[in-house]
């Protein structure tokens, strides 16, 4: 029987033991026709249980199936359980039956297990005594037992992992590795030591260890969260370093000078990706399309979106009403329109932000007809009017003298249990009506009895 049964029949075949156990027919020989679970199945059966005690119960199970052999994996799966319900006497019990009981020496994956168990608990002592535990079954702690203890140390108190690193690794002859580094330079980025990150990147070059662009790419990241970005001399020397920088530095750099509003470097670093074959991430694009739209350069914007499609980059619905959001500023409501369509023939759905900026867009314009359009097609293609969309419709038409349509809008929205607050309402109605010459002593008497009833409503 070939061992690797297919994973969409396990729940069948599992069901199948399970009934029999639950009427007690379960017996060490089952009949020659019935599937026996693989190893990956036993596996998820175990992580799939509720209870340390349902899990050790589904193991021990497990154990009495014909043809079938615990292994590595199965009691991986069994001691992350019972790591998640910090039974870790239970776990460590098991490691000393697992050697005769498999036929192997532990592996490295069982203790790395144990010590990402420790850390989601937080018990840091516990962590930092793992070499122990190993050295205890005459196992040598390896480069990635050392690597996943450091991992957890520096998410806690990046102190310890120093101090682990160099009296625990470099003081028993371990020589760290590129995700050594990588873990203790993410730790001192995390705690704005970028001094000291600098010093480690000297550090690994001293012992030959060429950094990669993960570790370049978390201290530029410190850098430019930091707002360092302008310190030219770092980050210059950082660029010039890297030999292999790829798309998420110049996701970091551009999202940093345009957090700066530093436009033209911002296009700069944009040109760079995409002469090196990379293409920012989509919240990277949307950054450089807003920072655009904001300096009122919506025409260049579009163009930066042309180029990126063209490239296979992503533009989703956020970039589209930045976008749209620029050409409305520009009056552009016309050609923002255009975006809206394409949307829809990409599959990248509107909602109602894109839809209250044309609709202010069109207001702007005085093309309040367009506008009244937009509303009701919101209502046809499924999305629901908010607030803003209310009340850019309701100050648009009454600004430009459609106080009847402005009212039959308030109408709908108070229908829908949208109320307009008193300083929202004065600042909409009461100064645009004396735009449009409508401000006499009784109908503002009008509007505040309508005011009145809104409120009640």
């Amino acid at each position: 029987m070939n061992s690797m049964l297919n994973l969409s029949n396990s729940s069948k075949n599992l069901s199948i033991f399970f009934k029999s156990r639950r009427n007690n027919k379960l017996s060490h020989r089952q009949s020659s026709n019935t599937p026996v679970p693989n190893l990956e199945q036993i596996s998820h059966l175990i992580l799939d249980q509720k209870s340390p005690t349902e899990a050790i119960h589904t193991f021990r199970w497990a154990s009495k199936l014909p043809h079938f052999t615990h292994s590595q994996s199965t009691y991986i799966a069994l001691i992350h359980k019972l790591c998640t319900f910090r039974h870790f006497d239970t776990g460590h019990q098991l490691l000393d039956e697992m050697p005769s009981s498999i036929g192997l020496p532990l592996d490295d994956d069982i203790f790395v297990t144990i010590v990402r168990g420790l850390g989601r608990a937080r018990m840091i002592r516990q962590v930092v005594k793992v070499p122990d535990l190993v050295s205890r079954f005459k196992v040598t702690p390896t480069l990635k037992i050392y690597n996943s203890i450091l991992n957890v140390l520096v998410k806690e108190d990046i102190d310890i992992a120093r101090v682990f690193y160099r009296r625990k690794m470099m003081g028993c002859g371990v020589k760290g590795d590129m995700y050594t580094f990588g873990i203790l330079m993410k730790g001192l980025c995390l705690t704005n030591r970028i001094a000291d990150g600098f010093k480690l990147l000297q550090t690994m070059k001293n012992k030959g260890v060429t950094p990669n662009a993960v570790v370049y790419n978390t201290l530029l990241h410190a850098l430019c969260k930091n707002g360092k970005l302008g310190i030219g001399r770092a980050r210059r020397s950082l660029m010039n370093e890297m030999v292999d920088p790829n798309s998420v530095t110049f996701n970091i750099l551009i999202t940093a000078y345009c957090k700066l509003e530093n436009v033209i470097q911002a296009l700069v670093m944009l040109e760079k990706s995409f002469d090196l074959g990379f293409v920012p991430d989509v919240i990277t694009v949307t950054k450089v399309i807003k920072v655009l739209c904001d300096r009122d350069h919506a025409m260049e914007a579009v163009e930066v979106r042309e180029r990126v499609e063209k490239r296979g980059g992503e533009i989703d619905v956020v970039a589209y009403n930045t976008l749209i959001k620029g050409l409305c500023k520009l009056k552009k409501a016309k050609a923002a329109v255009r975006f809206l369509k394409e949307m829809e023939m990409k599959g990248c759905l509107p909602n109602a932000d894109t839809y209250n900026a044309l609709i202010f867009g069109f207001c702007e314009l005085g093309l309040l007809n367009s506008a009244l359009d937009m509303f009701d097609e919101m209502k046809m293609v499924g999305i629901a009017w908010n607030l803003v969309t209310y009340e850019t419709l309701i100050g648009g038409l009454c600004s430009r003298g459609r106080m009847d349509d402005g009212y039959k809008i308030m109408e709908i929205m108070v229908e829908k249990g949208n109320v307009l607050d008193y300083v929202l309402w004065n600042s909409v109605v009461e100064s645009l009506a004396r735009e449009s010459g409508w401000l006499g002593k009784e109908n503002l008497c009008f509007v505040d009895d309508l005011l009145e009833w809104i409120l009640e409503r």
